[in-house]
């Protein structure tokens, strides 16, 4: 395997901070509503909270890898 191809799983990769800033709080904050919230759509909203999140960091690593690839490119 292409030693440049390989993910690196550590703080160091701009894409895994950004992953754990905004999809691991979005995550808590869903099992938070589910526990404590007395709604009967608590499922739906927490459902909802972590699709934004998870929409909004593939959102965002689309940009990032464009933009990447074209300073890479030159």
């Amino acid at each position: 395997m292409d030693p440049t191809k390989r993910y690196e799983l550590s703080f160091r990769n701009p894409e895994v901070r950004v992953y754990a800033a905004i999809v691991l709080p979005a995550i808590l904050l869903g099992l938070l509503i589910i526990s404590f919230s007395s709604s009967d759509f608590n499922f739906m909203y927490a459902a909802l909270i972590q699709t934004v999140a998870l929409m909004s960091f593939y959102y965002w690593r689309f940009i990032y890898r464009r933009k990447e690839k074209r300073k890479n490119n030159g």
